[in-house]
């Protein structure tokens, strides 16, 4: 039954009909609670000292001064950690377009065996470390053999820090190392890998230093931090881990710089090429041990 034929009120449909167009023009005004200006207003009701209390805000990103509404949180604290919170999902699910990675030259190779699903990835952290057959295949057939360097990215757990950062890292890395005269092989992208995808694709290609940018785990502060993981002669046998590994990490527009980050790598890579190690051995060499 129609709401017209339903409707025994007092009033008549032209009335309810002129109510309801007024209620569609009519809009609220609402700030938004996730910029600068409102993250940086303190909300502790009378403090001893304000311009103290604003300096400590601005001087960190993170929720100092927000005060509080009884025994909870202000509502503009509660509705920031909300829109913090969404900002985490939605660059832990977030997965690179194809035609993007294309325009930055990288080679798309596919899945890790976690397939994509992200059940998966989370609960079984060995199946991010290895490639699905089919991206093997890719790999084999559209990367450079016997590269001095290999680039492996992945969004890992936050797909818009290759979005917004790795660009910038890729470029300035390749630039430094075609610079100091040390080959780079084709760079390429795994959908949901692990940091041991370095021992997968390093033995594949026998690549001789694999570096890795990966998106890393996001939260509530930074959601789209980069790491960049990289280390000499990374393979299955004799196996090479963490240990044998050196990070960069935090690369975003709260951490570290990704011209930076990129420079610095490279200055470990010409380390690894030199001392014919990396990691914890890489320390203790240069070192004198």
């Amino acid at each position: 039954m129609a709401y017209e034929e339903a409707y025994k009120g007092q009033r008549d449909l032209a009335e309810i009909e002129a109510m309801r167009k007024k209620g569609e023009a009519f809009t609220v005004e609402v700030p938004d609670v996730t910029s600068e200006e409102m993250r940086k207003e303190p909300l502790v009701k009378n403090p001893v000292d304000e311009e103290g209390l604003k300096a400590l805000i601005a001087a960190t990103p993170y929720r100092v001064g927000v005060g509080r509404e009884g025994a909870r949180p202000s509502g503009r604290t509660y509705y920031q950690m909300r829109a913090d919170h969404a900002a985490c999902v939605d660059s832990l699910l977030y997965a690179m377009p194809e035609d993007v990675l294309e325009k930055m030259g990288v080679v798309y190779a596919g899945e890790s065996q976690a397939m994509g699903d992200m059940e998966s990835y989370r609960r079984h952290p060995d199946l991010g470390r290895r490639l699905s057959e089919a991206a093997k295949e890719v790999v084999l057939q559209k990367c450079k053999k016997n590269p001095t360097v290999q680039v492996i990215l992945s969004n890992g757990l936050s797909g818009y820090a290759i979005e917004r950062y790795a660009p910038d890292v890729l470029k300035a890395m390749t630039d430094g190392l075609e610079a100091a005269g040390i080959d780079v092989g084709t760079p390429v992208y795994v959908n949901r890998g692990r940091v041991g995808l370095l021992n997968e694709i390093g033995e594949l290609l026998n690549a001789t230093v694999c570096v890795m940018l990966i998106g890393e785990r996001p939260g509530l502060i930074v959601s789209d931090a980069l790491s960049i993981y990289s280390g000499y002669m990374q393979r299955w046998e004799p196996l090479t881990t963490d240990g044998n590994r050196d990070n960069i990490c935090q690369i975003s527009k709260r951490g570290k710089d990704p011209l930076e980050a990129a420079a610095e790598d490279v200055a470990l890579i010409k380390d690894y090429l030199e001392y014919k190690c990396s990691g914890v051995a890489l320390s203790e060499k240069k070192r004198g041990n």
